[in-house]
């Protein structure tokens, strides 16, 4: 218990200790989203925006973000082309590693999206699964796109116009 106790109150502290660091990561991700083109290597100096790579550190064991309930609202708009790069570029969203999609064969650890549209899944809960699916399923696998800043409002509607199409 008291070992417990000890591990709460050192996360809490680590926590505390790079709040600062991660809103400064915040700004730092946007300056590069503006300077780097998905699909292309990424920037070196991307990397700083992640302060622990290792589990064996205190930060290395944060708990994962909260989870975030969304809701989908407005017309679906978006550029479907854009969204397949995005769906099959393996360092932008890399849906194809694990979803087979429109026009493309793929992974197979998450359910095939070849045919997604004629599934006829509520826009509303496409968002949702795609920008935090553990509102779903709290053991999923599935990156937290939206929760996590991986993809823009933007690129996950990209995605969804794409998926979406007959």
């Amino acid at each position: 218990m008291m070992k417990k106790l000890k591990v709460m109150a050192l996360l809490a502290l680590t926590a505390a200790v790079l709040q600062p660091h991660l809103a400064a990561a915040d700004e730092r991700l946007q300056v590069i989203r503006e300077k780097w083109t998905p699909g292309t290597p990424m920037l070196t100096e991307f990397l700083t925006l992640y302060p622990c790579h290792s589990e064996e550190l205190p930060c290395g064991q944060l708990p994962p973000p909260e989870v975030q309930k969304v809701s989908f609202k407005g017309a679906l708009q978006g550029d479907a082309k854009r969204g397949e790069k995005i769906a099959l570029d393996v360092r932008w969203g890399n849906c194809i590693a694990c979803h087979s999609l429109p026009g493309h064969t793929g992974g197979t650890v998450g359910p095939s999206l070849a045919d997604y549209a004629s599934r006829a899944p509520s826009l509303d809960y496409t968002y949702q699964r795609i920008w935090d699916t553990r509102v779903f399923n709290p053991d999923a696998h599935m990156p937290l796109f939206g929760t996590n800043s991986v993809l823009t409002e933007d690129e996950i509607l990209d995605v969804m116009v794409f998926i979406h199409q007959h």
